[in-house]
């Protein structure tokens, strides 16, 4: 077997959407109006599949910031944080992230994806079992098989169905980690945090809430999913 072999099947499958006069990896937005507008080729389209729901992408005042943060900073640090050191507004902009969370710290990624890796992977290790929504994010299930956890899936959304494999592990569910998101990302729908975080408190174990999707968007001030 080849090296590329591998990817046969994959290519196959592409190659029938293509036949098909789908091409799903290859839409080129040929230029951007504003947060929801677009257009590709000749047509005017609507941009609704983006993960822009405040559309700050045009907020004049971001613009103007990020503008001015270029201009005082340049395009990039250039390096890691433990090559470089952390320049000083990448502090700043975690100490107001954390007091917005009213926590004591906070760490800035360049992704949310990243921050999935780092912070999944370095707390479910090969001795650590997860609890994961089925519908979780690829960069969840990324994370959790870079660590070596041990994977058990519950059904979206159903606490009960958590709660049964809670009770299934014993003594173990007091050291387990449950992950789920604020808000799904393909689904659209919010997890039932209340119930879940209820039976945290009964059975034991750590929760990780990705709130990738609902930050900004759900709650008085944008902060919280429940």
């Amino acid at each position: 077997m080849g090296l590329y072999d591998k990817f046969a099947r994959l290519a196959g499958e592409r190659l029938q959407f293509s036949d098909n006069g789908l091409t799903p990896f290859g839409t080129c937005i040929d230029e951007v109006y504003s947060a929801t507008e677009g257009r590709i080729g000749n047509k005017k389209v609507i941009l609704a599949g983006t993960n822009n729901y405040l559309g700050l992408t045009f907020n004049h005042d971001a613009i103007a910031e990020g503008q001015a943060a270029l201009a005082a900073q340049g395009t990039g640090t250039t390096g890691s944080r433990m090559a470089n050191g952390s320049y000083a507004p990448h502090l700043a902009l975690e100490k107001e992230i954390a007091e917005f969370f009213n926590r004591p710290t906070a760490i800035v990624f360049s992704t949310g994806y990243t921050a999935n890796l780092g912070v999944i992977s370095a707390l479910a290790d090969h001795n650590a079992v997860v609890l994961l929504d089925a519908d979780s994010h690829a960069s969840i299930y990324d994370a959790c098989s870079l660590g070596g956890a041990e994977i058990i899936r519950f059904r979206h959304n159903d606490a009960k169905d958590l709660e049964r494999r809670m009770v299934r592990l014993g003594e173990r569910a007091k050291e387990a980690i449950i992950i789920v998101e604020g808000i799904y990302s393909m689904l659209g729908d919010v997890a039932p945090l209340a119930e879940i975080v209820d039976i945290k408190r009964r059975l034991g174990g750590y929760l990780i809430v990705d709130e990738a999707h609902s930050f900004g968007v759900l709650g008085a001030t944008g902060a919280w999913t429940g």
